[in-house]
């Protein structure tokens, strides 16, 4: 069985909101061991959707439409879909007195064009939908079955995973799942990562390995399909061990793991806390503990480059972070500080058992070089914790 999905709506071509709709869609469809096989992105146009639906009809067996279920004039998936189809449209009133009631409970007068929603392709199933006023449906026909599900997620989500998700899993018999982990690496590029594990991504069938390259870290993928998670797991659980035996300390964390997160971990490990001054990361790291509400983390202070008298950077880097330990009371102290002349950064880590110095590399003022400059010294922080414990 084949799956894709069709994003519809104009803004999403345009950039004004982020489709998270399709990430959330591909990730419950591989979830439910359903074969996603494309994407495809159209704005309000009828051609360009029918074309698109005509498109998806040919190669797949399933489209799952998002998108272009409401009251205005652009929203025009329900007509599309019918034309696809080769049905015409009918008022479904059951749909009106629902819509109806719900404005009613929310005190809000309801207005003509509403009517809109309760047009559907002949012979369609209608999908309710208890979070919003657009019912999805589901138009099958002798090249396959479409779906039609609401834009805003909070409708979308639970109309997927109660209804539509359930129903093709019974339809098309599909027992198996697919389950994947990711391995997060930090301390080298994409490039390098795929040279050292290139045998593993075309060699193994399931389960599959693949690399993903983000700001944070290199991920590398690993997914296999199974009858059930455990079953899963066992094939995931050797590739990963390969994984780990050939990066050796540059694993970061797997699934949901984040740099902070697991600094704040390994620091609870030692029973120790932290306080951090920073100057070229601008307060990433701060950001980054604040954002977990790390319980290591009892603060620390961002500090403009020019406002420092530094002299010898490496030496102001130690002292920067003894002073905020006494500032904060922490155990531990870590400092970012950037030689401007040099176009080098150094972190200084002050903690019970001595001090450390890292380079980072090169320095500057953009939020992409603050951010990377943050990572680098938790990276650099994290792989201390772990040699330490």
């Amino acid at each position: 069985m084949k799956a894709e999905i069709l994003m519809i709506g104009t803004e999403l071509l345009l950039g004004q909101i982020n489709d998270t709709n399709a990430t959330y869609m591909g990730q419950e469809l591989a979830n439910h061991g359903i074969n996603l096989f494309q994407k495809t992105t159209v704005g309000d146009n009828r051609e360009r959707i029918i074309g698109a639906l005509n498109n998806a009809l040919d190669r797949s067996d399933v489209v799952l439409c998002s998108g272009g279920l409401g009251p205005t004039e652009d929203d025009i998936t329900r007509e599309c879909v019918a034309e696809v189809a080769g049905v015409g449209m009918e008022y479904v009133e059951d749909i009106f007195f629902t819509i109806e009631a719900m404005f009613a409970r929310f005190g809000i007068p309801i207005t003509e064009n509403n009517k809109k929603q309760a047009m559907v392709p002949e012979g369609g199933l209608i999908i309710e939908n208890p979070n919003g006023t657009a019912p999805g449906l589901m138009v099958e026909c002798d090249r396959g079955l479409i779906f039609c599900l609401p834009g805003p997620p909070r409708e979308l989500k639970p109309m997927l995973n109660d209804k539509v998700l359930p129903y093709l899993r019974d339809r098309f018999s599909i027992t198996s799942l697919i389950r994947y982990r990711v391995v997060h690496i930090l301390g080298i590029g994409e490039s390098r990562v795929d040279e050292i594990i290139g045998d593993l991504m075309t060699d193994s069938q399931n389960p599959t390995v693949g690399v993903l390259a983000s700001p944070a870290s290199v991920r590398i993928r690993i997914a296999a399909k199974a009858e059930s998670e455990a079953e899963a797991d066992k094939l995931i659980d050797p590739i990963e061990a390969e994984v780990r035996k050939r990066f050796p300390d540059l694993v970061m964390g797997t699934n949901d793991d984040t740099i902070e997160s697991v600094v704040d971990e390994l620091l609870r490990k030692r029973g120790w806390s932290i306080s951090v001054v920073e100057t070229s990361s601008g307060g990433c790291v701060a950001q980054r503990m604040t954002g977990i509400s790390a319980p290591t983390y009892l603060g620390g202070r961002v500090y403009p480059m020019e406002t420092l008298d530094l002299g010898d950077v490496e030496q102001a880097a130690l002292e920067l972070a003894d002073r905020c330990m006494v500032d904060f009371s922490s155990d531990s102290g870590l400092s970012i500080v950037s030689d401007p002349a040099a176009g080098i950064t150094y972190a200084a880590y002050n903690h019970p058992n001595g001090k450390e110095v890292w380079i980072l590399g090169r320095s500057g003022r953009s939020v992409e070089i603050q951010d990377r400059v943050a990572l680098l010294a938790l990276e650099h922080l994290r792989r201390f914790l772990v040699s330490a414990i």
